[in-house]
């Protein structure tokens, strides 16, 4: 991450107002600002298709997916952040410095890349599992077929599987549906990570 404005310390009043001023996205984290950069195509096609079929699985079960335009907080590490996709059961608990951003997430994807995977997979993971209402935490590799499912049931240890291979299917246990990993990865190519010259969002 790099910081954005030149500032070092915000309040989250200061940050808020940046954000809304700003046509990109930034994560705020303990007093800082850190720009969020573009996606590869790739990248958006994985989203895109993930987000379309949870809209279509989850309607009229009380779960509704958002994009990546929906602040995420995680107040017990001052965090504000964006994920990929993001699916909110029940209304939006939302949070009391900022209403425009939701603290209940059930199910988070990020799709990863070189640039964000290392944090995805480690202090952003650790941040997330702050959050009481997370019960699954979803990793999507761009470049194969292969996803990682971090999941726990109410107050239980957290674990994970892997699921790999274009026919397979991932589950989501705790929205009560399954994604085949052949719709996750509709019309995209594998290979090696599109080049780019900004980093992904985180």
């Amino acid at each position: 991450m790099s910081t954005a404005p030149s500032k070092r310390r915000f309040t989250i009043a200061e940050f808020l107002a940046f954000e809304e001023d700003s046509v990109e996205k930034h994560e705020f984290y303990q007093g800082e600002i850190f720009a969020m950069a573009g996606a590869t195509i790739r990248h958006n096609e994985i989203s895109g298709n993930i987000f379309g079929q949870l809209h279509s699985l989850l309607r009229g079960k009380g779960c509704r997916p958002y994009g990546s335009d929906l602040r995420v907080r995680v107040q017990q590490a001052n965090l504000y952040t964006y994920t990929d996709t993001v699916v909110i059961c029940g209304p939006i608990e939302r949070d009391k410095d900022d209403p425009e951003a939701a603290t209940n997430p059930r199910v988070i994807f990020e799709v990863l890349s070189k640039s964000t995977e290392s944090y995805d997979r480690g202090k952003k993971w650790e941040f997330y599992q702050l959050l009481d209402s997370l019960r699954e935490y979803i990793l999507v590799s761009q470049e194969e077929a292969k996803v990682t499912r971090y999941f726990r049931e109410d107050g239980g240890p957290w674990r994970y599987v892997l699921v790999s291979g274009i026919e397979e299917a991932l589950t989501l246990e705790s929205l009560g549906c399954e994604l085949p990993l052949a719709d996750i990865y509709d019309n995209v190519t594998f290979g090696p990570e599109e080049s780019t010259d900004a980093a992904e969002s985180h």
